[in-house]
């Protein structure tokens, strides 16, 4: 057996324009369509990650699922993405995504195939049923002998960032068949934000190349309260949604692993000396420094400012944010926990501000809703934009499948209570 490279690539939401209506509703950007951001990313970001994957020269390429965004003319859609990704790498497979066109009757959206002593799991975790389940058991355990052992899904089976977007009909005994069965990496995508863990033998690695390349690397932490790591759930590092998209490759040679993250900002490195050994991590992807110190002259050049919240909504709103008494309006809506929701800051709100603030919270009137990833962001005149350490508090109310993973380590609250966190720019 030799070495061989293979690639990875998720969350592509390849899409047109074509059979969509144009208008931009006037409620600000985070109401927009996805499709208005996404179909502009064709030329800005596919075409050129496409580039890359040719140059690299993988046996095969591998989607963990969301190839097209879906809502038009899906078939074309595939048909064009499917065109652009195997002009990069002829051989090309495709995991079932919340987006992905269903497969038609009599063709199977799960399985597995072999190259050069290695397995290859794909798998669908929208249709995740008994049948799949036996079949991934029996096939597992067929694989005992295998060179490496990967598996590819869309949803992660470890969430770190977007807590509260769980897929729990399928991580729950997805985590608990790879425990059995160990495997080398499982590759995913679904919460468009990127991150590499271990997990008792077994790397998590989580990508998306949806995003804008001209924005920053930010890291994970700088917009999420990242769970708790341990010594058997091990975070190395992470990207937040809508930075830096790009795919993986994978090296294999014996028994060691050499994964690379590709992206059109810069790269990062990763070395696996042995089956189900810890990583070594080579090389970071080049993130933006460590939040700087916002010093009390600074509070003198805030130009704009923002409250960034994460939620999930189900049902009425009726929510009510203070910050240092100053009104900013209902948490914006979400109902998945989704990025780039955040309240301005008004020009009294910005005066009010200090090193350490004050963010009262009324809860929505929803019976069902989780809050959480709360940070401060200033524009300065000087050009510098600083952040708040994210506050680590997760809130959550009822029950939602969605809300499994975290649910745990959230503070339960009820409806229309009201609640006070600190939000603090020095220690």
């Amino acid at each position: 057996m030799g070495s061989f490279r293979f690639a990875v690539i998720g969350d592509t939401h390849y899409c047109t324009l074509a059979g969509r209506p144009l208008s931009r509703r006037q409620q600000g950007m985070p109401a927009l369509p996805d499709y208005l951001r996404y179909a502009g990313m064709k030329e800005r970001v596919l075409d050129k990650l496409a580039a890359k994957l040719a140059a690299l020269r993988p046996e095969f390429l591998i989607s963990t699922g969301d190839l097209i965004e879906g809502g038009a003319d899906s078939a074309l859609d595939e048909a064009e993405a499917r065109k652009l990704f195997t002009a990069a790498v002829p051989e090309l497979h495709v995991a079932q995504g919340t987006h992905d066109r269903r497969k038609p009757q009599g063709e199977q959206s799960y399985y597995s195939f072999k190259y050069d002593g290695a397995v290859f799991f794909i798998l669908d975790y929208i249709n995740w049923n008994k049948q799949q389940s036996t079949w991934l058991q029996h096939e597992l355990g067929a694989a005992h002998g295998a060179r490496h052992i990967f598996a590819f899904a869309h949803a992660p089976l470890y969430l770190w960032g977007r807590h509260f977007f769980d897929s729990p009909w399928f991580t729950q005994e997805v985590r608990d068949i790879f425990t059995q069965y160990p495997i080398d990496i499982y590759f995913c995508g679904h919460t468009h934000n990127q991150a590499v863990s271990w997990h008792r033998g077994m790397l998590q690695i989580k990508g998306s190349a949806v995003g804008y390349p001209q924005m920053d690397v930010v890291p994970l932490e700088r917009m999420h309260a990242l769970a708790p790591d341990d010594n058997d759930n091990r975070f190395y590092w992470g990207i937040v949604e809508d930075s830096a998209p790009a795919f993986f490759t994978v090296d294999v040679d014996d028994d060691r692993l050499h994964v690379r993250w590709h992206s059109l900002r810069g790269s990062a490195e990763l070395r696996v000396p042995a089956r189900f050994a810890r990583p070594e991590i080579l090389s970071f992807p080049p993130h933006l420094p460590r939040n700087q110190q916002l010093s009390d002259w600074d509070f003198a050049q805030v130009r704009a400012g923002w409250l960034n919240i994460f939620s999930s909504i189900k049902q009425d709103n009726k929510s009510q944010l203070l910050l240092n008494d100053v009104p900013l309006g209902e948490i914006p809506a979400s109902t998945s926990y989704a990025a780039r929701r955040a309240a301005p800051l008004s020009i009294d709100a910005i005066n009010s501000l200090r090193q350490k603030n004050t963010l009262r919270i009324r809860m929505p009137d929803s019976p069902v809703f989780a809050i959480g990833s709360m940070s401060l962001e200033l524009l300065l005149l000087d050009g510098r934009i600083l952040h708040s350490p994210v506050a680590p508090e997760l809130f959550v109310c009822g029950e939602s499948p969605d809300y499994t993973f975290a649910s745990a380590r959230a503070q339960r609250v009820t409806p229309g209570a009201d609640l006070t966190i600190t939000l603090a720019f020095a220690p």
